[in-house]
């Protein structure tokens, strides 16, 4: 996937105008990805930076990456996405412009596989597999997606970093999440960047129910981080939400059912990690 997204970085409109200063780092892989990294650096169009993490955890890496950079905006790509080619210079466009401070750009789906119905009936259930497209005229977002988008320097370092205890690696998600909630408290709005486009790989694992129950636990046990709810919350909200599933199975369609059985492994990911953050605690004061 890095040698797919480094060889879509190099045909992008604008790079050698531009020249951004493009930082890959490594997360303690075990595979051959620090090959290919060293490989692509030694002929990449411009000076590519590449970068050993040993601190485990997305967030962490974004954090070291982003100190070795010095430019007034910085833009963020996930491994398994490729960016269309105008997507460079539509963040320059965007910083141009100078409307908002944080941009979020449009992630799609690949085709031919997008275009497969059972593709498209799984994607449409799950919803596990990034999608971020908006209608013409909406200027102004509430969230955020870490696979694309681009901040101002300034507003990051007004907010600060990203909260390493979260994020795949970590916690599993919701760094992205977190920092727009504290952007947002800063009073720095989000801005849509329609014309930065990258398409999502399509993952087959992430398309089964293991993988929903996964990611939406892990949601709630990042939520919890940031967000911290007591016990008691937490069964009001689990119970509202079974019962709320009871009815939807009988009369809401497929879509609607998911989300709500969704929200379910949300709650339960939170029980669960305040039962481990209570053993942890425990057997802390039993060394003691």
């Amino acid at each position: 996937m890095i040698q797919a997204l480094l060889d879509s970085m190099r045909d992008l409109a604008g790079l050698d105008c531009i020249r951004p200063e493009i930082v890959v780092a490594d997360n303690n892989s075990e595979d051959k990805t620090w090959d290919v990294l060293q490989r692509a650096a030694k002929n990449f169009p411009i000076p590519l930076t590449i970068i050993s993490v040993q601190k485990r955890g997305k967030s962490a890496v974004l954090n070291e990456a982003i100190r070795l950079t010095n430019g007034t905006v910085v833009a963020f790509l996930d491994d398994d996405v490729f960016p269309e080619r105008g997507w460079l210079e539509a963040i320059e466009r965007f910083a141009v412009k100078g409307t908002h401070q944080v941009g979020q750009g449009q992630i799609q789906l690949p085709s031919p596989e997008s275009e497969d119905p059972e593709i498209q009936k799984l994607i449409q259930r799950f919803r596990t597999i990034p999608r971020l497209e908006f209608k013409s005229g909406i200027e102004r977002l509430h969230s955020l997606n870490g696979a694309n988008f681009a901040i101002f320097r300034k507003a990051l370092e007004q907010v600060g970093p990203f909260d390493e205890r979260l994020g795949p690696g970590a916690s599993g998600t919701s760094e992205d999440v977190e920092l727009a909630q504290r952007l947002t408290r800063a009073g720095i709005h989000i801005g849509y960047m329609p014309e930065a486009i990258v398409y999502h790989r399509i993952d087959r694992c992430r398309l089964t129910e293991n993988y929903f129950k996964s990611i939406h636990k892990k949601q709630g046990q990042s939520r919890l981080i940031f967000k911290n709810r007591s016990v008691p919350h937490i069964l009001f909200d689990l119970c509202r939400t079974t019962v709320q599933y009871g009815i939807d199975s009988l009369i809401a369609q497929e879509r609607r059912r998911y989300r709500t059985k969704g929200r379910i492994y949300h709650y339960l990911g939170m029980l669960e990690a305040k039962r481990n953050s209570r053993t942890a605690n425990q057997m802390t004061r039993a060394a003691n």
